[in-house]
């Protein structure tokens, strides 16, 4: 169990090399006619897409990427062909990297509107914008009946990659040329992100690559030495190519992250650690920062988002005034008291389904079993709890300091032991589970019901959920 962690403004700094700190991305929603969005591209990408290339206020990607193919440069080639075929790289990145939708091949006009000035595009937090995208897509995909997810997913796998042990393929040998090249006497292409050292052939032999199955029973069992906290090398090349365009006192700055209509909010202090600072039990999320997963752009054509997120944008202005500072983790104090209480009482212990329920075909979960068996023996609203009880604590497994549980351990050997020996889910063949252990014999016949005792736990703190990620973590 490895408490919090998400993406934050650090990694999409450090992997992408995006700036975070500038003007927020927003702009007034302008209505355009198809007529009019192609004398528009005309003018700012070069070429009028043909009318079944639109989608209301959308680009299909296939378009800039048709005409791209047709434009060659030369050393006569003017200005203002060079920047309209800047604009179409940057069209395509935005749509199809930064923050593509869960359509995967169209991109809104009105990120063309921050490109208009092409210098200027630069005074931008893409960054932030990038990371607001990400987190509203992380919350449609989480709920109910989803089957789709866009934003950064390149980003948010590199993230997985660099953190999670089981789940990193590592990294190969043949990479991709990542130094600075040399364009001319005195001009330089920068040298490649952190983000590229992944560019590499890949080995899937020790970890897994597309199973949903098992990279859930994976997050399942997760331990807490199985996930890096800290996983940059500050020192490295990679880093300290971009270290002087680097503004980490924003990194843990709790401020709005705006994109057009989207606003989320950037909470460091859930994932301390990550910054290498002690955690501490967090406030509970504003309820109108939580309705802002309500807001978007559908049928809000002609909404000035500067005006309707006057609020935020003015927080964002002092997004250095509200930086989250914690004392550092110290002789292996990772956390203050009551924050295992605390965790424990609102997260959700396991990502794979609560049911009882064997699948029939491919891959067995490695702790399906042991819920099998565990069910049967818990109070009578265990259907309900078993999404947010940790049975390691229930089984007596690296039990924490709990005074509000008041919980007799079932004697069961060990976790994975009593599971090794477990052939299927019929196992328990009655209301006594029979243990082979040194207990005395009295106790050893007890029925496991009358084992656990009633377990009280702490009233639920109740607020309104319009995020399935519960704040993306």
């Amino acid at each position: 169990m490895t408490r919090e962690a998400t993406i934050t403004l650090e990694d999409v700094q450090i992997i992408w090399a995006l700036p975070i700190d500038g003007l927020p991305v927003i702009c007034l929603d302008i209505e355009r006619s198809t007529e009019e969005w192609q004398i528009y591209c005309r003018e700012y990408l070069g070429f009028s897409p043909d009318e079944e290339a639109f989608k209301g206020s959308r680009l299909h990607t296939h378009a800039i990427m048709n005409f791209i193919r047709t434009v060659e440069f030369t050393h006569d080639t003017p200005r203002p062909t060079v920047v309209q075929y800047t604009r179409c790289i940057v069209m395509l990145l935005l749509g199809g990297l930064m923050c593509p939708d869960s359509s995967g091949n169209m991109v809104p006009l009105l990120y063309l509107s921050k490109l208009e000035e092409i210098n200027a595009a630069r005074n931008y937090s893409w960054g932030s914008a990038v990371l607001a995208f990400l987190y509203r897509e992380l919350c449609h995909a989480s709920l109910k009946g989803k089957a789709a997810i866009g934003g950064a997913l390149q980003l948010l796998q590199i993230w997985a990659w660099s953190r999670i042990i089981q789940l990193s393929p590592g990294l190969g040998v043949e990479r991709l040329y990542m130094d600075e090249v040399q364009v001319n006497i005195d001009r330089f292409l920068p040298a490649a992100p952190y983000g590229a050292i992944w560019n590499c052939r890949h080995n899937f032999t020790r970890t897994v690559l597309t199973t949903v199955r098992v990279i859930r029973d994976i997050l399942d069992n997760m331990q807490e030495d199985q996930f890096i906290w800290q996983p940059y090398d500050m020192d490295s090349d990679r880093i300290m190519a971009y270290a002087a365009d680097f503004t980490p006192e924003l990194w843990r700055s709790a401020c709005p992250l705006i994109f057009y209509a989207i606003v989320e909010i950037h909470h460091p202090e859930r994932v301390l650690r990550q910054f290498g600072m002690r955690q501490n039990i967090p406030e509970m999320p504003d309820s109108r920062d939580m309705t802002l997963h309500q807001i978007s752009r559908k049928a809000r054509t002609g909404t000035d988002w500067g005006v309707q997120h006057i609020l935020h944008i003015r927080r964002w202005q002092r997004r250095r005034d509200i930086i989250v500072n914690r004392p550092p983790i110290s002789n292996e104090t990772h956390t203050e008291r009551g924050y295992w209480e605390w965790y424990n009482n609102i997260t959700r212990r396991f990502v794979s389904s609560s049911t009882s329920r064997r699948v029939e075909r491919g891959y067995q979960p490695g702790d399906g079993c042991m819920r099998d068996i565990v069910a049967p023996y818990m109070p009578s609203h265990a259907e309900s709890y078993s999404a947010h009880v940790d049975l390691d604590l229930v089984l007596g497994v690296n039990q924490p300091y709990a005074p509000e549980y008041n919980i007799s351990p079932i004697p069961f050997p060990s976790f994975s032991a009593y599971r090794d020996r477990v052939e299927s889910s019929s196992a328990t063949t009655s209301s006594q589970l029979h243990i082979n252990d040194d207990d005395d014999d009295n106790e050893q016949n007890e029925p496991t019901q009358n084992i656990v005792e009633k377990i009280r736990r702490p009233r639920r703190q109740r607020y309104r959920r319009n995020c399935g990620t519960d704040g993306h973590f």
